[in-house]
């Protein structure tokens, strides 16, 4: 018999994850304000190793949901975990200070209770497995750790190092051991980017900080909600359907290699995408309505509005990524489109408030028109 024949029953997202998944609404807000506050391309880093730090480790927790399911006795481990991450995410804003350490011991203790969950509940294979990956987990929460103890101008690297330690995982990683569920797979990881569109939805909230006054403003609601509309069609249109059926016709090594490339790499770089559109659609809305707070008049200083154009190219280039991975044509669009938004950020054409936040709609809108074009094409 086959491995695409002897593919596990398939099974859907419990409670108990949508329960886990609060802490990371958190997370997800956490490193936006990182983002809202940056002053340079040392700072973006900073904020970019902290995400990736943590969705790793979060990208692990939903694997061993995926391989050991959620019994009673795995809602403890979880729940566990949410303290862990809890931990991690309210020292993300002093993640450049003294809330490294903090930050490094909480990720330690992420790291150990997984290797430990999935030793008690994954089986013999699976805890074989991860005697193979935990040696660099560990690694890089030592490398957190290291950086919390150290105090010097060049510490971020010691938390972006890790970076290369889990491509070294992701690389030599055959998935002998794991049993993917298609299915759960790519719905968990479809809820989580409904949670990161949801941190959008509050950034443009929060842009307003008033009800809309006047046709302006209005106009700026309409927009900014029609840019957070684009984005979900941009996904959820076909792509995790699509998604689910290509990742079911693979044999459980071309599983590891989508869910480690796609869903682990690829959906890294479109979360954040989306969290530098989030600080830049609001603080476009700060400055147009000038309804701004402390924080989001500091943002809009920075020139932080741009970040709605370089976010919208890291999103769109790590979805073509996304669909390469996973075999999803057309993907020349979207790549072709993240470059476009990138040389316009680069540009940094003089434009603002409404007129910024139009041009990436109509950008965003044009790429799903000519994809949708070249799918017609194609068939």
């Amino acid at each position: 018999m086959s491995e695409k024949q002897s593919s596990p029953p398939q099974f859907r997202v419990q409670t108990i994850e949508l329960f886990f998944d609060l802490v990371f609404v958190f997370t997800i807000t956490q490193v936006t304000h990182l983002v809202e506050h940056a002053h340079g391309a040392i700072d973006y880093l900073h904020a970019f190793s902290i995400l990736m730090l943590v969705w790793w480790m979060y990208g692990g927790y939903i694997w061993l949901t995926n391989h050991a399911h959620a019994p009673k006795s795995m809602r403890l481990v979880l729940i566990a975990a949410m303290a862990g991450f809890l931990a991690m995410a309210l020292a993300i804003p002093d993640s450049n200070g003294a809330g490294r350490l903090p930050f490094g011991i909480a990720y330690l203790f992420v790291v150990l209770l997984h290797f430990l969950a999935f030793v008690w509940q994954g089986g013999a294979g699976a805890a074989r497995a991860m005697l193979r990956i935990v040696p660099f987990n560990i690694t890089a929460a030592l490398l957190v750790i290291s950086a919390g103890l150290i105090d010097t101008n060049w510490n971020w690297i010691l938390l972006l190092a890790p970076v290369f330690l889990y491509l070294i995982v992701a690389v030599f990683n055959t998935g002998e051991g794991f049993a993917l569920d298609s299915s759960h797979f790519v719905e968990r990881h479809g809820l989580l980017l409904i949670i990161v569109l949801g941190e959008i939805v509050i950034a443009v909230g929060t842009g307003f900080n008033a009800p809309p006054r006047d046709l302006t403003s209005l106009l700026a609601l309409v927009l900014a909600l029609a840019v957070i509309a684009a984005l979900w069609w941009s996904y959820f249109d076909r792509d995790d359907a699509r998604a689910e059926h290509n990742m079911l016709a693979r044999d459980n090594r071309g599983r590891t290699r989508i869910a480690l490339f796609g869903f682990n790499g690829a959906y890294l770089v479109m979360m954040g995408g989306l969290i530098l559109v989030a600080a830049g659609l609001k603080a476009s809305l700060g400055e147009m309505t000038g309804e701004e707070t402390i924080d989001q008049g500091a943002a809009a200083l920075h020139g932080n509005d741009i970040l709605l154009l370089w976010g919208l190219a890291l999103y769109l280039a790590g979805n073509g990524l996304f669909k390469i991975v996973l075999g999803l044509q057309p993907a020349l669009p979207r790549l072709v489109a993240g470059l476009v938004f990138a040389a316009a950020a680069a540009y940094h054409p003089p434009l603002h408030g409404l007129l910024l936040v139009a041009l990436g709609l109509v950008l965003v809108v044009v790429t799903l028109a000519a994809e949708s074009a070249a799918s017609h094409s194609m068939s």
